[in-house]
């Protein structure tokens, strides 16, 4: 795999793990004002689902990028040693 493949594959795992992390701290914190504010803690868990569903649907997008990248990166190197 080319490096600026790999580096895409990597970022975009790192993100992954650091948006989960932040997600589930998020949730940890609601957590703790459910029982004062439990309405609000809803609507704040709501905007956290829509975020989580934009946020995978566009890590989708880039994974599908990214392996089209390296598809055609592999088809130019093997052009390229022919």
């Amino acid at each position: 795999m080319a490096t600026t493949t790999g580096v895409g594959f990597r970022w975009l795992d790192i993100l992954e793990k650091e948006f989960d992390k932040a997600c589930v701290e998020l949730d940890t914190s609601l957590t703790e004002l459910e029982t004062e504010e439990p309405e609000v803690v809803f609507g704040a868990r709501q905007k956290i689902a829509t975020l989580s569903s934009c946020f995978a649907q566009l890590t989708h997008k880039a994974l599908t990028i990214f392996q089209n990248s390296a598809k055609i990166e592999v088809q130019v190197t093997e052009k390229i040693v022919i």
